[in-house]
């Protein structure tokens, strides 16, 4: 069991690292292949179809068993790592990217599946733990080992990619020795239509939510008739898993007040957490002109209170069975933490600001891995696939909806505030978007120009968070409603 459950360790790991290292190899990637306007694709094609896929993985492995499907999620990814860090164009890399995506949403799923087969409920909140621990250094370890990796002479940043096909494929060696165990009772026939419509619907909402405000305004009609569409899609998959015989994400199951408020918080929190986790860098080198591994470092206080408080609260639910006060707590902490650094400055103190962090990363510890616990542990052994990714599937897609509103947030600050300092600069035809560049491309700017940036963006990051505190505020009193439920002991 050790063996195995390292190796789901480390395929959590890797597939929740691919998210995060990439985003500072960006503009060194821009500058050797090209493409600039083809850049935001890199890290938005694995996030469409890591969150398309996650469902459609959870569901195969209640068919045919967690570990035949988590070996073949590690060897897609394997093979997508290398054509990405292999690839001679942007093109070939957008597609190596989409690969790693879609594979890791089965890696991030079918972790938690495997050992929840192996595992009861009651003893799983300790394994629940250290996942929690793994997905947290991970979320945050990316951007320092990224600029690690990029700045280190005779590697650079095709070893983003390359590097972690070893340890992919370590993972792979020690998930072969947990036991095969699939599914006794018949299932009906592959549900090809309602698998086709869901993807759509949820390709459709990442798109919109990635190319609003970049590639057309929100308010235009390609907007509405993108969202419309959307809005259609998803409506036809609800109506057609209705009638499935055995569909992609069974309805029934959100009969189950538990599992359906698991899921509606895990959305809320996913928001919340990757606000955090994407934007707080940004401040680090944008506002305060840190390198990318000093801002990395500087994360530290966040990725020590989550790995605490995850592995902490994971051996507290073993041990004593209860679990609902970790994600009531956490979700308390976040709501605090998102107060502390709403009224976020250029010259905030450095030890509030560690505070904040610290605050968000125990909250962060105390509820994500908990509500997928919780999500499970409502279901029958039958359904632990889909419950596991649909727990996962409502945390991505929260966070892609919360990285797209607060993204559209910060741009729109930055375009009220900033067109009057260009202007005074001279440089009134450069694009507003194009100021947020390393602290080397910021140092450059002309200095009532610079300190306009680093105001203007402060001012939008301090919005983001203003804005994240009814969300974790809906998510405390989500949680607050859940009834404890005994976990099993088979």
């Amino acid at each position: 069991m050790p063996a195995v459950l390292s190796g789901a360790l480390v395929a959590l790991f890797v597939g929740s690292l691919t998210n995060t290292i990439v985003g500072i190899a960006l503009p060194t990637i821009a500058g050797e292949l090209g493409g600039q306007d083809q850049v935001p694709w890199v890290a938005s094609a694995a996030l469409l179809t890591m969150t398309v896929s996650t469902p459609l993985w959870g569901k195969a492995a209640d068919r045919r068993g967690p570990r035949p499907l988590l070996l073949a999620a590690l060897g897609v990814f394997v093979a997508g790592s290398v054509l990405a860090g292999c690839a001679p164009d942007m093109g070939t890399l957008i597609a190596g990217r989409a690969v790693q995506g879609a594979a890791a949403g089965g890696m991030l799923a079918l972790t938690n599946t495997l050992i929840a087969g192996l595992v009861p409920a009651r003893e799983r909140g300790r394994y629940t733990g250290w996942f929690g621990v793994s997905f947290g250094v991970a979320s945050v370890a990316g951007p320092l080992i990224g600029g690690l990796l990029v700045g280190m002479p005779g590697l650079g940043w095709r070893w983003c990619f390359l590097g972690v096909v070893p340890v992919a494929l370590l993972a792979a060696a020690l998930v072969r020795l947990a036991p095969h165990r699939a599914p006794a009772e018949p299932r009906g026939t592959v549900d090809l239509p309602g698998g086709t419509l869901f993807a759509a619907a949820a390709t459709g909402l990442v798109v919109l939510l990635s190319a609003g405000g970049r590639a057309w305004p929100w308010a235009s009609w390609p907007t509405v008739a993108f969202g419309l569409g959307v809005v259609a899609l998803t409506v036809l998959a609800v109506l057609h898993e209705r009638r499935a015989s055995d569909p992609i994400l069974p309805p029934r199951l959100f009969r189950t007040r538990t599992f359906t408020v698991a899921c509606a918080t895990g959305f809320l929190l996913g928001a919340v957490m990757f606000g955090g986790i994407i934007y707080l860098p940004q401040y680090l080198q944008v506002v305060r002109g840190h390198d990318a591994t000093t801002a990395g470092l500087l994360m530290l206080p966040q990725i020590g209170t989550m790995i605490i408080a995850s592995t902490l609260s994971g051996y507290l639910i073993a041990r004593t069975g209860r679990w609902k006060a970790f994600p009531v707590a956490g979700c308390a902490l976040l709501t605090a933490g998102m107060v502390m650094l709403s009224p976020l400055a250029p010259d905030t103190a450095s030890w509030w600001l560690a505070a904040g962090m610290a605050v968000l990363g125990a909250g962060t510890g105390m509820t994500q891995q908990v509500l997928v616990l919780i999500a499970q542990n409502s279901v029958g052994p039958g359904d632990l696939g889909v419950a596991s990714s649909a727990a996962t599937f409502t945390r991505t897609l929260g966070g892609a909806v919360g990285v797209a509103a607060f993204g559209a947030v910060i741009t729109t600050r930055l375009h009220s505030d900033l067109p009057s300092a260009l202007a005074g600069s001279g440089l009134a035809g450069d694009d507003v978007r194009s100021l947020l560049g390393t602290p080397e491309r910021i140092a450059e700017l002309p200095p009532a120009l610079a300190e306009a940036v680093r105001v203007a963006y402060t001012s939008g990051l301090g919005s983001v968070f203003v804005l994240a505190i009814p969300l974790a505020l809906a998510a405390l009193a989500a949680v607050l409603l859940l009834r404890e439920t005994p976990l099993g002991t088979r």
